[in-house]
């Protein structure tokens, strides 16, 4: 059901802790999504984006420090998930510090790098000007056996453009096209949740291998996590992120860079996924978090992840479970829930189908004939009623002016009339019930028409035409 070969050229970035790996990958994706940071291992998963050059498309992945220790879980993943990426590249730029000079490990990795792909460029990072040309740095970069290397500065952008060059004729000459970046547009969604709820857990459920760190550590991911791949045909982004937890617990630098750029990911998603745990009510920070996605206008899916771990389930127990969760988080009755097992692989692709069922409805469209007749039909239920003394709400009309999120005008005459929030939410509830709109937000406005509207005469005083198609009852 996966394809992991999404189709665009794999360019990965590796090579020893602090020589400006995440720096290019930040350079190259024109953006500052990776933590960049002196202390080492501060990437630990791959990461991938993408970069567009000569109106092609690669994907660049970055990857942790190799030469990490490897004295816990995290460590060893770091190693893994490099050596995968190396694997699986097109084409391996493997980085050094111009500065440091070739040290013992990047003699070490460079052998490790060559046996795995020998599709290798060596990249000399932080040559910052010609003057910082050193002699002895260029003939002890020959002993990598990985060529000459090619100069750049990935703060300032020295040379990336000729690397950038050098890359797209190296696939070139090997007949390996970029993708096209208007045909390689993928539905993006984001997983959120507490620490250790399971969101790495699931992506590689997902993904049927070990594609994030899976650690009991709590914020073992630090950064959002872009992570391509095909499902069923179609172009998917998982976007894996850190654990959201309250900023009165966080107390390290990067951290805080990680909540911010989880905040930042959730901008980019279609559709946010809030992970919950199945053993635990709904705890503040879970409501709190939900808000935020409830805020963000995205498409949404509520996840009940480790539904394994719950005993005795009988017939009734999905329903019970899903009661107690829309009485915690009223405010999101019309996201879906999905009970999920990452570790069982129970449901997990319920999550794909059901994201890109909430991305058509998205898109909805009605038509002004459609919601001119719903109009007439819901008025005739529940009517507006005056507000404060004031005179009942005269609505003219309802138009659907966007998608993505579905946003609707509804037009009262006259000015400085209140509309109740009740009946919005009434309209609201009535506009799912008939045309759907599961997992999707609905906004709506409220403008005024200040035009005079002519005194009817005679019996038709009764039934007062406020506009186009529309009647005050």
């Amino acid at each position: 059901m996966v394809n992991h070969k999404n189709k665009l050229p794999k360019i990965a970035i590796v090579g020893r802790a602090n020589v400006g790996k995440s720096t290019l990958w930040n350079r190259l994706s024109e953006s500052n999504r990776a933590i960049v940071s002196a202390i080492p291992n501060t990437t630990r998963d791959r990461n991938s984006t993408t970069c567009i050059w000569r109106g092609g498309l690669i994907e660049i992945i970055d990857t942790g420090g190799m030469d990490t220790e490897a004295k816990n879980d995290i460590e060893l993943g770091i190693i893994k998930q490099a050596k995968l990426a190396i694997k699986e590249a097109d084409l391996v730029l493997f980085m050094i510090d111009a500065k440091t000079g070739i040290m013992p490990q990047d003699k070490e990795l460079a052998k490790i790098t060559s046996k795995l792909n020998n599709q290798v460029i060596l990249v000399a990072n932080k040559v910052d000007t010609n003057s910082s040309k050193d002699i002895t740095f260029i003939k002890d970069s020959w002993k990598l056996n990985l060529g000459e290397p090619v100069e750049i500065s990935a703060v300032n952008g020295r040379g990336v453009g000729d690397l950038l060059e050098l890359i797209f004729n190296n696939l070139e000459k090997r007949g390996i096209k970029p993708g096209d970046p208007e045909k390689t547009k993928s539905l993006k969604i984001v997983l959120m949740g507490r620490p250790n709820v399971g969101k790495s857990s699931l992506v590689n459920a997902l993904l049927r291998q070990e594609r994030s760190i899976v650690s009991p550590i709590a914020h073992t991911t630090r950064e959002p996590l872009d992570i391509n791949f095909i499902w069923e045909g179609k172009p998917v982004t998982i976007i894996d992120t850190a654990g959201m937890r309250k900023r009165s617990r966080i107390t390290g630098k990067i951290e805080h860079e990680a909540i911010d750029r989880n905040r930042e990911a959730l901008f980019r998603a279609d559709v946010a996924v809030l992970i919950l745990d199945a053993n635990e009510d709904p705890r503040k920070q879970d409501k709190t978090l939900a808000g935020l996605l409830k805020d963000a206008n995205r498409g949404l899916i509520i996840v009940v992840n480790k539904w394994d771990m719950i005993p005795d389930k009988k017939t009734n127990t999905v329903k019970e479970y899903e009661a107690s969760i829309r009485a915690e988080l009223p405010f999101l009755a019309w996201a879906p829930i999905i009970f999920t097992s990452a570790k069982n692989n129970q449901r997990v692709y319920d999550i794909l189908k059901t994201a890109f069922a909430i991305q058509e409805e998205r898109h909805r469209i009605i038509s002004d004939n459609s919601l001119d007749k719903f109009l007439k039909k819901i008025l005739a239920k529940q009517s507006p009623k005056a507000v404060s003394g004031t005179k009942a709400p005269f609505i003219q009309r309802i138009i659907q002016t966007h998608t993505d999120p579905p946003t609707f005008l509804i037009t009262l005459r006259g000015s400085k009339i209140k509309l109740q929030e009740s009946w919005i939410r009434f309209f609201v509830n009535q506009l799912r019930a008939k045309f759907g709109f599961v997992g999707c937000p609905i906004i709506t406005k409220v403008d005024y028409d200040d035009t005079p509207v002519a005194t009817p005469k005679g019996n038709n005083r009764r039934k007062k035409p406020i506009g186009r198609k529309g009647f005050r009852y």
